[in-house]
């Protein structure tokens, strides 16, 4: 049978380990919103990318 001492240390461990847990899944969400964020951005940018191309082109009146 588990001594009381040993029980005492493994829920201590336990509980170390289930706080360590929470602050990693926090930063996995921290880092998924901070990747969406920057697809957005990379998205946008590449929207805009395209207009400016166009308006490029009317301008040296090479436009399709």
């Amino acid at each position: 049978m588990i001594q009381r001492d040993e029980w005492e240390q493994a829920v201590t461990k336990l509980k170390k380990v289930q706080k360590e847990n929470e602050q990693l899944r926090n930063q996995i969400e921290m880092i998924e919103r901070e990747s969406d964020y920057w697809e957005h951005q990379a998205k946008t940018l590449e929207v805009r990318k395209t207009k400016l191309e166009g308006q490029l082109a009317l301008w040296k009146g090479t436009a399709p």
